[in-house]
């Protein structure tokens, strides 16, 4: 572990509830951050100012992210979103009066006018279930351009798959009959590494357990089928499953809850065996978020009891202890060292700046650099 206490190189400041949410993106030159009374933040890396800012939502933030020139944001409202941003709104971030707010509490009577070029404008408005504060998760189809999205039904234990350009739902898997496993709490969704047509989803419960299913595309003369099965389950927490990550190279996963429990998930080649399970336990219980960052060699941990942990992934030792924040800590991010390329081909980022950045109950944003 590190001998001197690391301290942060920036404090952003600007929300005025708890942050639940953060997303680096565009090269790492912006971060996304979402609160709990539904106001995102855009914020210029540079810089360290916001260059937009506006409600998205009537409750709080569960995720907030961009996927080229969309924003999707996913709340407690019961809605997930989709908006356009005009590149024009993110420019020129000196300039004071670039900076937008957007209150509009009564969205139904809201027409957003054709002079307003610098407000994000609404595209798609989907109803969900957000009452176990499941963030969403994507992936794209095998055409690399249309997305899929999972979200928890409202039927407890399944998730539904919806299908964003037709914002209709297309299947609905993991519904649990005998309600052992409870609603799910944190689901990562991707595309197998060999197989276009096959999506894998990683879901953590309420009881702790961990299950992968899988989802095959069938592709039927008058329609697109899909068809899913479970690969296998295990459950190693005590208690309710909280936050779950997956290494870029789709090699491991890590799992948190509200126990001192960390799991790690090794894979197999073809994700159909139980995978070899690696674990630690902390001194204090309740880890509320992990992030593994994208070259797989370390991990983060956003606790109860305010303190960011950074761990090897390899060998699970804590590395470092990141002490800033008063309160508990929701949300980490790390920026992209590399990323996925159409989904399977993994790209180095121009921009090499190991930094991680945390967010929770005090709302500030604290920002690290690490190894």
């Amino acid at each position: 572990m590190s001998a001197t206490p690391p301290t942060p190189i920036y404090i952003f400041r600007g929300h005025e509830d708890q942050i639940n949410n953060l997303e680096f993106y565009q090269d790492n030159t912006k971060l996304i951050s979402g609160d709990a009374e539904g106001n995102i933040f855009v914020w210029d890396m540079k810089i360290k100012r916001p260059t937009l800012k506006f409600k998205a939502h009537n409750e709080g933030i569960l995720r907030c992210l961009f996927l080229k020139d969309k924003l999707i944001s996913h709340s407690r409202d019961n809605l997930l979103k989709v908006w356009k941003i005009y590149e024009n709104s993110l420019s020129d971030p000196k300039k004071e009066e670039k900076i937008v707010e957007i209150t509009n509490d009564d969205e139904e009577n809201y027409e957003q006018k054709d002079s307003d070029e610098l407000l994000p404008k609404l595209e798609k408005s989907l109803s969900v279930n957000s009452l176990n504060f499941c963030k969403f998760d994507y992936c794209f189809k095998e055409n690399d351009q249309d997305i899929l999205i999972a979200v928890p039904s409202s039927k407890k234990s399944a998730i539904d798959i919806w299908d964003l350009s037709n914002q209709q739902i297309i299947t609905s898997i993991g519904l649990d009959e005998n309600q052992k496993i409870g609603y799910c709490m944190a689901i990562k969704f991707f595309q197998h590494p060999t197989t276009k047509s096959k999506f894998l989803l990683l879901v953590a419960y309420e009881n702790g357990g961990v299950i992968l299913w899988t989802l095959i595309s069938n592709n039927d003369i008058n329609n697109e089928l899909f068809s899913s099965k479970q690969l296998w389950s295990v459950i190693e927490h005590k208690e309710t499953a909280l936050a779950l990550d997956i290494s870029m190279d789709r090699q491991f996963a890590i799992s948190t809850a509200g126990d001192n429990k960390i799991v790690k998930y090794n894979f197999d080649e073809n994700f159909e065996k139980e995978p070899l399970i690696n674990s630690i336990t902390l001194k204090y219980s309740g880890i509320a978020d992990v992030k593994i960052r994208s070259d797989s060699k370390i991990f983060a941990t956003a606790g109860w009891d305010s303190k960011i942990r950074v761990f090897s992934s390899k060998t699970m030792k804590p590395l470092a202890i990141l002490s800033y924040h008063k309160e508990s800590v929701y949300s980490l991010a790390f920026t992209h060292i590399l990323s996925h390329e159409n989904n399977d081909t993994l790209i180095k980022n121009e921009l090499q700046n190991h930094f991680l950045v945390g967010g929770g109950k005090d709302c500030r944003i604290s920002l690290w650099k690490i190894y």
